[in-house]
């Protein structure tokens, strides 16, 4: 069985998002738990830990935050050079 792919440095760019937002609104993270019905662990897996999260849980932490989640994906990504699409192999 694969391993389950984690991008470990975009990943920790939302997080640092997710927790600078949160701070600039003065929500804390008893707040997100409040106001998502999520317990405090999983909240604190979503803005603060090291685990993937479900798109569910970030955008249901949004919701609590009151912010789009464009709002959190602010930045770039580095693209990869791919193969050509398979259409376009010879």
């Amino acid at each position: 069985m694969a391993e389950q792919y984690i991008d470990k440095e975009n990943l920790e760019l939302v997080r640092d998002r997710l927790w600078s937002i949160s701070k600039e609104k003065g929500i804390t993270l008893e707040d997100i738990e409040d106001r998502t019905g999520f317990s405090y662990s999983q909240v604190y897996r979503i803005v603060r830990g090291k685990n993937n999260m479900s798109i569910s849980g970030l955008i249901a932490v949004c919701k609590a935050l009151e912010v789009q989640p464009s709002d959190v994906f602010n930045f770039s990504v580095e693209m990869p050079k791919h193969l050509p699409l398979r259409k376009d192999r010879k």
